[in-house]
């Protein structure tokens, strides 16, 4: 285990202080965040990679974006087609 020091504004770090629990479970909270946010970043990568390699059709995306509209599960970050290339 190694200690950092991170610098956030005010309001972000009352934020992840009150999302934590308390000030004392920050580290964990912080680094749980940090691990999710490394993860999701290799998959996307990934994703990226095969879909270079392996393309998939306009069609089928637009299908594939269509369901996920249909059951709520639209991408919610603001990237609307990750399976493009």
């Amino acid at each position: 285990m190694r200690r950092i020091t991170v610098s956030l504004p005010d309001d972000l770090a009352d934020q992840v202080k009150r999302a934590a629990g308390g000030e004392r479970r920050v580290s964990s909270y912080v680094a749980a965040a940090l691990e999710d946010y490394s993860e999701r970043e290799d998959l996307e990568q990934l994703l990226a990679s095969w879909n270079a390699e392996n393309p998939v059709p306009m069609e089928i995306r637009r299908q594939v974006q269509g369901e996920l509209d249909a059951v709520g599960l639209a991408d919610r970050a603001g990237r609307d087609d990750r399976m493009a290339g």
